[in-house]
């Protein structure tokens, strides 16, 4: 017996080398070679082991005060009930010290949050605003102090305003004439605005068009807040700071959670990216983060690039004819639609996350505030309309059919009614 025959099994199939049999065999196998490279590539593209990835959610859901009791409104408001609701959820999402995260997420080694760096942004008697509130609940059980020293307001990192970018800020903040807020905020926060640093763009050379990606860092150029006011694209900002302290945290760290402004997440992570904002948005982010969605993480993976920092990693696995993103996932708190809950308040069929999450049972006005609450007889600023609610009058303050936490009227309009939380510019912020 010819004992060398099974040697060929090591060799493409030749009917001329092998027996019928074996070539049988070898065909199995050089026809599963290529499913296998295929299904370890697959593998190592989802997973991507070795990254290093920075995690970006928003704030939670807000409080809406009630304009007539001189409350913050709801534009610069802390959590609501049901945004701690979501922050004490993310324990469960990212874990704790006794806990693992979920299966799809990397427990954080460090947490960033952003700093409003201004005087009319809610903060709670701890001094935390809303970014810091949502990840607050998450540090605590990871037994990891956020950093709260970031953020995008020009002053945080030593840049300048563009003049330009004042009026259509405070505007946003406060409403045309200051009317968005009471009296007493928008005149306070007028006169914050006024003070800041900035550059007139009527004078030759006095303003330094920011680059705003990580790594390029200016102290003396300048920009406008958010883009309003110029070119949108020329908003990042101190986000650029804060994209270089995360690069930098990732020397030490491999896992990092930031919680962010919504408006300022694209600057942060094109920065990140360290691409221009116009490309970033438009050839690379899939992601469109809807004002009314809480739910998303973006996931945003990093490898060395030999050059003592850190180079984005794209998400390769982007199916744009079934619109799977990897990297953009939910953090499930809201109605999830693999939960397969598809009626919505109104008994609507629906699979849209979006209303999906107005179907949440807790409070939804006020303290427990998920949109904006419709006070008695409120209207809108210089105007004679009246708000509009989307709970259909179901979320008017002492109303009948009132669904939120009775009003504690006793306590002194400095404070809001919920949780403590106060308007305090010198509010101290105890965990940074």
């Amino acid at each position: 017996r010819d004992r060398r025959k099974p040697r060929a099994l090591l060799l493409p199939p030749s009917p001329t080398s092998v027996s019928k049999a074996p070539q049988v065999l070898n065909m199995k196998i050089w026809w599963l070679a290529p499913l296998m490279l295929s299904v370890a590539s697959g593998f190592s593209s989802i997973t991507h082991a070795k990254d290093k990835i920075i995690y970006i959610v928003r704030h939670g859901e807000k409080i809406d005060g009630n304009f007539d009791q001189n409350e913050l409104q709801h534009e610069a408001q802390c959590l609501s009930e049901k945004g701690w609701a979501r922050s004490y959820n993310l324990k469960s999402v990212f874990g704790t010290k006794d806990s693992s995260a979920r299966k799809d997420l990397k427990k954080p080694e460090a947490i960033f949050s952003c700093n409003y760096a201004e005087p009319l942004d809610c903060r709670d008697r701890n001094g935390m605003f809303r970014t810091q509130q949502l990840v607050a609940a998450v540090a605590d059980g990871l037994d990891l102090t956020v950093d709260n020293s970031t953020g995008f307001i020009p002053s945080l990192c030593g840049m300048v305003w563009n003049n330009e970018s004042k009026k259509g800020y405070m505007d946003h903040k406060i409403g045309k004439h200051g009317g968005g807020q009471p009296p007493k905020y928008a005149n306070e926060f007028k006169k914050w605005l006024d003070a800041e640093p900035a550059c007139d763009p009527a004078i030759p050379n006095d303003c330094i068009t920011q680059d705003g990606r990580a790594g390029h860092f200016n102290a003396n150029a300048s920009c406008h807040v958010r883009g309003f006011g110029g070119n949108k694209t020329d908003g990042t900002c101190c986000n650029q700071h804060a994209a270089d302290m995360m690069l930098k945290k990732l020397d030490e760290v491999d896992y990092i959670l930031v919680g962010w402004e919504h408006a300022n997440i694209n600057y942060l992570a094109a920065s990140l990216a360290k691409m221009e904002y116009d490309y970033f948005t438009k050839k690379v982010s899939k992601v469109h983060w809807h004002g009314s969605d809480y739910d998303r993480i973006y996931e945003m993976h990093f490898t060395p690039d030999g050059h003592g920092s850190y180079k984005y990693v794209d998400d390769t696995n982007w199916d744009p004819k079934t619109k799977v993103n990897f990297y953009d996932k939910r953090q499930d708190f809201d109605y999830p639609i693999k939960a397969n809950y598809t009626t919505t308040p109104d008994g609507m069929k629906t699979h849209n996350a979006e209303k999906l999450h107005k179907a949440y049972l807790g409070p939804q006005a006020y303290c427990g505030a998920v949109f904006k609450t419709l006070y008695k007889n409120e209207k809108k600023p210089f105007s004679n309309a009246n708000i509009t609610s989307s709970l259909e009058g179901k979320d008017i303050v002492n109303g009948p059919n009132w669904i939120g936490p009775p009003l504690d009227r006793t306590q002194p309009r400095d404070d809001s009614a919920c949780f403590g939380q106060v308007f305090d510019k010198y509010a101290i912020d105890t965990n940074t």
